[in-house]
């Protein structure tokens, strides 16, 4: 019995050590590719001639494979080991389609393909669900048919209905006109490291996981993927969930269009000096203000003294971390009326949902590597209270 208890005690610690492996195998990878991000992102605002056009969208290119690479390392690692766990929020089912779809058009269209979006959805299509699983799902299965089609187009289709249960079945599929795949090979490609033919796979940049992590991950959501597919005719993946309605007191009026604030100041804690060149360079001619410092402890002394509108902080730095300072930071406000919002930046893109960020105080996050977009988004959202 002894001798049962020490072989278990064994494995979960080796399971725990794995886990602290691909977390900080994620980190290290993102961090620096947020650099790269960045750097395409600035490219892309200056003057090139089509040649250099096509060389930005191959470094894109390799940069998003990179990326959904180190994702489905850490993600895939999750779900082994039974640490991944759902927050459903609510959220309009439609504008999120629109908007996933519309973030792969960039990659269809350098690709040749036509990329559609087919909602056949109710009016009020409001589900509460994981939104962040969800888009993993999709994500994975509308890049793999990117990857896979040499011609034509994918469509993404998405059906909302009723039940008998007062639930609501979500039908969404991924359809594509690509190499197809062999009837032998539809089970075998939801394992992970598998593929339909390994030398196709390698060639296109496939890694074997996606289609794993998103059986996982439907299983997990209590729902069922299947594929349809005949060779040199396309694939169809289609996933089966049961979803729940929002919540009444989501039925709220249009939030207001959001303006981008004028005389903004904002702290940076940024330990490393390449990612915060990044953060500078993306927010150039907003006319914001960075003040930047390279630690938590830093951090707060800067925020001590006051004048900032906003704070930007790095979760992995030295002296102190993220996670502390902000937590310092909202014990020497208080119960201030209105205290300043603290937006983490983290490569860790599971542990932003976590409630040791929450517990801290953050007031929203924004994960590595950053887009231009979404630090725009994320600044304009505090506009009417900085403006």
């Amino acid at each position: 019995m002894a001798a049962l208890q020490a072989e278990i005690a064994r494995l979960e610690e080796v399971i725990t050590q794995k886990d602290r492996f691909l977390a900080m195998a994620s980190h290290e990878i993102r961090s620096p590719m947020n650099g790269v991000f960045g750097m395409a992102d600035a490219l892309s605002r200056t003057s090139l001639d089509k040649k250099q056009m096509r060389y930005l969208s191959v470094l894109r290119d390799a940069c998003d494979s990179m990326l959904s690479i180190a994702n489905q390392l850490l993600e895939k690692g999750k779900l082994d080991s039974g640490q991944t766990a759902l927050i459903p929020v609510d959220f309009d089912l439609a504008e999120f389609l629109a908007s996933l779809v519309a973030e792969f058009g960039a990659r269809a269209k350098s690709h040749g393909l036509i990329l559609e979006l087919d909602s056949k959805i109710l009016t009020d299509s409001r589900i509460r669900f994981d939104k962040m699983r969800l888009g993993q799902v999709l994500g994975n299965l509308i890049s793999n048919a990117i990857r896979y089609t040499d011609e034509g187009r994918v469509v993404v289709r998405a059906i909302l209905q009723m039940t008998r249960f007062g639930k609501r079945q979500l039908v969404l599929s991924v359809e594509d006109s690509g190499i197809g795949i062999a009837p032998d090979k539809h089970e075998a490609i939801f394992e992970a490291f598998a593929s339909a033919d390994p030398v196709q796979s390698a060639s296109r940049g496939g890694t074997g996981l996606g289609l794993s992590v998103v059986r996982d991950l439907v299983a997990l959501m209590g729902g069922t993927v299947r594929v349809d597919s005949t060779p040199g005719l396309g694939s169809t993946f289609t996933v089966d969930l049961l979803v729940e309605a929002a919540g009444s007191e989501a039925r709220e009026k249009p939030a207001p269009r959001r303006v981008m604030p004028k005389n903004l100041h904002v702290l940076l804690a940024e330990d490393n000096d390449s990612n915060a060149f990044v953060f500078e360079v993306l927010l150039e001619d907003t006319g914001i203000k960075i003040t930047r410092v390279h630690n938590g402890e830093q951090a707060v002394i800067a925020h001590g003294k006051g004048g900032f509108d906003l704070i930007f902080m790095d979760i992995q730095m030295p002296v102190m971390s993220g996670i502390k300072a902000t937590a310092a930071i909202r014990k020497a406000e208080g119960n201030a009326a209105s205290p300043v919002p603290i937006i983490a930046l983290s490569a860790d893109t599971v542990a932003v949902q976590g409630a040791e960020y929450r517990t801290a105080g953050f007031t929203d996050a924004i994960t590595k590597p950053m887009r231009q977009r979404e630090l725009l988004d994320m600044l304009a959202s505090f506009g009417e209270n900085s403006g």
